[in-house]
């Protein structure tokens, strides 16, 4: 057809239309990204080569959760019980995809590729650490207890007598295991992150002390916890406890805290009831290290500062009977 010809924008014009398209995206990967696949890179490079492999569904489910940069806050100085010195309220970002959901991917990661050898129902687990808790009398305050070392026998069938020692061997109590923390009964639980958590939830009553949803949250940050302390846990177990933590609103990174062998290390907490719960790791192998409490705010029973618990796990190990030592590690 003949017609007027269409004249192209005048520079103004495309100015404009170049002003209203969208921003290009960014191709790049982020650091936290960049930093965590390189990690499970170097894991994979490490494995002995005559290691089986591993099926592909297994390496895609370690890889498939979120991933991005880590951003946490400042640190902080840790006392311990006994010290004279307490810390300051840490500034800590909330669990998100930069902070503890970064931090438990890689520590999940880690604990995956940790041997750990089947313990038989003829077995004892053998754990040494360092602990000290708060006590009460009657309805009175929290009062720390001093720092002990104790050492636990604990037998993997049910109605077995294991042994507990505290003190440097002058306190011997004969004691027995929980039936769902023996080896066999750890190993069943599911290894699917989302399934392990909802089992933590369905135990922990929707009324009474854990009927708001923080309660219950903190609950289950503390039940996953008790797996970590004077257990040895499947590899695959350990990864997903670590993994479903990362689920748990309101956990957060405390980029410094410190055990009660006055070992450093990252940790990851959560706050219920003005006081701080939290999980340490090294650092460098990011190996569990123990546990710490601490309060952040006063209330009823105890007052800011107050450092209310505080565990090392020194030693672990498998023996074949209650009182014997395993080899060195």
């Amino acid at each position: 057809m003949n017609g007027t010809p269409r004249r192209g924008p005048e520079p103004g014009e495309l100015a404009e239309l170049v002003r209203l398209l969208p921003p290009p995206g960014d191709p790049e990967l982020s650091d936290g990204r960049h930093h965590l696949l390189k990690e499970h890179l170097m894991l994979q490079i490490q494995e002995p080569a005559t290691a089986p492999r591993r099926a592909k569904g297994r390496r895609f489910a370690l890889l498939a959760a979120p991933l991005a940069a880590a951003a946490v806050a400042a640190g902080l100085f840790v006392g311990l019980p006994g010290g004279g010195e307490t810390s300051s309220s840490p500034v800590a970002k909330p669990a998100d995809e930069g902070g503890a959901t970064v931090l438990l991917e890689r520590i999940s990661l880690a604990a995956a590729h940790q041997s750990a050898p089947p313990v038989r129902p003829d077995q004892f687990v053998y754990v040494k650490s360092k602990v000290a808790w708060t006590t009460r009398t009657g309805n009175g305050p929290r009062v720390p207890q001093p720092l002990r070392e104790r050492e636990v026998w604990l037998p993997q069938s049910p109605g077995k007598r294991g042994l507990f020692r505290q003190a440097g061997g002058k306190e011997i109590v004969l004691v027995g295991t929980e039936e769902d923390l023996t080896y066999r009964k750890l190993a069943a639980l599911p290894t699917e992150p989302g399934a392990l958590l909802a089992g933590v939830y369905a135990k922990i009553p929707k009324s009474g002390k854990t009927a708001t949803p923080a309660a219950r949250n903190a609950a289950a940050f503390q039940e996953l916890g008790r797996l970590l302390t004077e257990q040895i846990l499947p590899p695959r177990l350990a990864a997903a406890v670590y993994r479903a933590a990362a689920k748990i609103p309101g956990v957060l990174v405390v980029p410094d805290s410190a055990d009660a062998a006055g070992r450093h290390g990252v940790a990851v907490a959560l706050v219920a009831n003005g006081e701080r719960n939290e999980w340490i790791f090294d650092k460098k192998t990011l190996t569990y290290l123990g546990e710490r409490g601490y309060m952040v705010e006063d209330t009823k029973l105890a007052k800011k500062g107050m450092v209310t618990a505080a565990t090392a796990v020194l030693r672990r190990g498998v023996v074949n009977k209650a009182g014997e030592l395993p080899g060195k590690p």
